[in-house]
């Protein structure tokens, strides 16, 4: 510590080499704790990004279903109106069918 107090030019007396010292101890003690605090916050957003995934997954799928269940609703609309007009068909033909008389 002695040379670099004289290659900085200044006057640097004990106090200021033992702070310094000090100083460079407790970044050393830090740098582990920034490197988890670092690791915490990326797991938190790579769950965070795996948690928005599957909701835009869920989302499509819930989509898909409805179209799918507006497709058979829609069908089912188109089959039960055929049967109705063959029903008034059959009603239709039925009452004007002329009955042999005997």
């Amino acid at each position: 510590m002695a040379m670099r107090a004289k290659t900085e030019l200044k006057v640097v007396d004990a106090d200021h080499q033992q702070a310094e010292a000090v100083l460079i101890e407790a970044a050393k003690q830090a740098a582990p704790m920034v490197q988890r605090l670092a690791t915490h916050r990326d797991r938190i957003d790579l769950a965070i990004k795996e948690l928005e995934s599957e909701r835009f997954e869920l989302l499509s799928r819930r989509d898909h279903l409805r179209r799918q269940a507006e497709a058979v609703e829609q069908g089912f609309a188109i089959h039960i109106e055929d049967i109705e007009a063959t029903l008034k068909l059959y009603e239709g033909g039925l009452n004007s069918v002329a009955t042999p008389k005997p």
